[in-house]
C-alpha cells in the first residue's frame, strides 16, 4: 500500500525539479534581454527583445502557478486520513491511484503511478465526496473506488 508521506513527498520532489527548471529558463531569458539590450542593430533588435520579454513573461507565469501549487501541497498533512474523496486524499481506484492535490500530473513511486489532480478537475469532481466502493462514470467508463485514505 502507498504511504502518503512518501506521496506527498514525491509530488513535492516533481514540483520542485519543475520549478527549478522553469526558473533555469526564466534566467537564461533574463540573460537574453540583457544582452539584447546592448545590441543597437535596429529593427533586429527591438523583435529579439520583444521575443525576450514574451517569453519572460510566460515564464513568470509559470513560476507564479507552480509557487501556488507549491503553497496548496503545503496544506496537506500526510497524517490525515479521509473516510471520503477530498482534498489531501490518495484514492485507489479500479484504474489506479489518485493524490487529490494539486494538477501536476503521473509521479511515479518506486513501480506505482499515481495521478496528483486538483478536487476541481473533472475526475476530481466525479470522486469529491465518494466513499470506498462508490463508482463513478468518467469518459463512458466506470471506475470503482477501492479505497481513500
Amino acid at each position: 500500500m502507498l504511504n502518503k508521506t512518501e506521496v506527498l513527498k514525491a509530488v513535492q520532489s516533481e514540483l520542485e525539479y519543475k520549478l527549478n527548471s522553469i526558473q533555469e529558463s526564466f534566467d537564461d531569458a533574463n540573460s537574453a534581454l540583457a544582452s539584447e539590450t546592448k545590441s543597437s542593430a535596429g529593427d533586429k533588435h527591438e523583435t529579439g527583445r520583444a521575443m525576450a520579454q514574451l517569453e519572460q513573461e510566460k515564464l513568470s507565469g509559470q513560476l507564479e502557478n507552480l509557487i501556488q501549487l507549491q503553497e496548496g501541497l503545503s496544506r496537506i498533512n500526510p497524517k490525515d486520513y479521509f473516510n471520503t474523496v477530498q482534498f489531501g486524499s490518495i484514492v485507489e481506484t479500479s484504474n489506479g491511484f489518485f493524490f487529490i492535490s494539486v494538477g501536476l500530473g503521473a509521479v511515479k513511486i518506486e513501480d506505482t503511478t499515481v495521478f496528483s489532480l486538483s478536487i476541481t478537475s473533472p475526475i476530481g469532481q466525479q470522486m469529491a465526496g465518494k466513499k470506498k466502493n462508490d463508482e463513478i462514470q468518467f469518459n463512458g467508463k466506470t471506475i470503482k473506488i477501492l479505497d481513500v485514505f
